[in-house]
């Protein structure tokens, strides 16, 4: 079931109840069928509830809804603080034990876990009576308000997504059999993309699913290609691309984010996963096409970002200005300046519009979207080329 589809559902079921809840007993009996041997009405759900549900402000007046310009508004004018970074260890360690003390207090099964987490709460397995005690029961249960105490400074979606991810005991493509992942294919053909109800029949997380078939599948039910690209499929990869991206010059688009490779691989006809398309993008072509093949003296991609961050350091006004002498010194692998700066050239010329922007322009851009390909993410990387800087 998608986060829509929760919001959805779930928007009515935040407000907190003042008055004496009785919980429906028959109702949930029924949604669990004769085979489900847990009773759900032995909590008490009158005041003595309330202990266990939150107060918070922030989740008074902003119920399970994502935070929109309405909610920021609310935010605003009450000065409340909203949390979006990741959940703590004590947060998690809240959260772990709000989710505990529901389920002993309703004696849930694995079943009601899986759907009080939203998974396949509105199968077709179930009847539209039987859904509708589902509902009663979250809202009499204040299921949302009881996950959200402790934790005033989280909004109730960020509480409950986190708390679906955390929770959940559903199985990944990995832990089925080959007879059952067969068996999916088959479903897929019968149920077409309706994800979450295949899913149900292995009790294994939708999104699991979606991402095996789309990797290994076309919409055919075909099995994609794999193993090395051929040179047609690269040549129909770029001329579809160029249509895409209504250009000649692919080179411009070195760094660009964004680009649609599911309608390049469909006006190519390559029969790719679209992950595998955007990763020969990725790795391959855009750098071939950058000629950085032409590049003199086995020139390395490790010698690109220790040019980038020196330039960058030494913070020339234009590129005029660039003491070639100084940064000849620093690459003792160059026979020539110009050889060095036939490099810079071809380097420079990956900027988009290159030629239309200042010398600070390009080497801030090449600083911001090059570098960080070459830099290792924690300070070790960024050490090593400060000592390349001042050695």
């Amino acid at each position: 079931m998608n986060d829509k589809s929760i919001e959805n559902f779930l928007t009515k079921n935040t407000a907190i109840n003042k008055t004496s809840i009785e919980f429906n007993k028959q109702s949930a009996n029924e949604y669990y069928h004769t085979s489900s041997t847990s009773d759900y009405s032995n909590c008490n759900t009158n005041n003595d509830n309330k202990c266990f549900v939150s107060d918070s402000p922030l989740h008074v007046l902003i119920p399970y809804t994502f935070i929109g310009p309405k909610e920021k508004q609310i935010i605003k004018d009450n000065n409340l603080i909203v949390i979006t970074t990741k959940f703590s260890k004590y947060e998690m360690e809240i959260l772990t034990q709000n989710w505990q003390q529901f389920c002993d207090d309703y004696e849930c099964d694995e079943n009601m876990k899986t759907r009080l987490l939203g998974f396949f709460s509105f199968s077709d397995n179930y009847t539209k009576q039987e859904r509708k005690a589902f509902r009663n029961f979250m809202r009499s249960s204040q299921f949302l308000l009881r996950l959200a105490n402790g934790l005033p400074n989280r909004t109730i979606v960020n509480i409950y997504l986190t708390a679906r991810v955390r929770f959940n005991t559903l199985k990944h493509m990995i832990d089925l059999s080959d007879e059952e992942m067969d068996n999916i294919l088959q479903l897929r053909r019968q149920y077409g993309r309706k994800w979450a109800k295949i899913a149900e029949k292995y009790m294994c997380l939708p999104s699991s699913v979606t991402t095996y078939y789309d990797f290994y599948y076309n919409s055919n039910g075909e099995p994609y290609d794999k193993g090395k690209w051929t040179l047609d499929e690269d040549r129909r990869m770029l001329t579809a691309m160029r249509q895409v991206l209504n250009t000649d010059d692919l080179k411009q688009y070195v760094f660009t984010k964004n680009i649609p490779f599911k309608l390049v691989r469909d006006l190519s006809k390559i029969n790719r996963c679209l992950v595998s398309v955007a990763q020969r993008w990725h790795k391959q072509l855009r750098w071939s096409l950058a000629q950085w093949d032409q590049l003199e003296d086995q020139w390395t991609h490790k010698d690109t970002a220790q040019l980038i961050y020196c330039l960058f350091r030494y913070d020339f006004t234009d590129e005029s200005a660039i003491d070639w002498d100084v940064i000849k010194e620093k690459f003792l692998n160059i026979s020539s300046f110009n050889a060095l700066m036939r490099n810079w050239r071809l380097i420079k010329q990956t900027v988009p519009s290159f030629e239309s922007k200042s010398y600070k322009q390009i080497i801030d851009f090449l600083y911001d979207n090059l570098l960080p390909q070459y830099l290792n993410p924690d300070d070790d990387g960024l050490k090593e080329f400060e000592m390349f800087f001042n050695n």
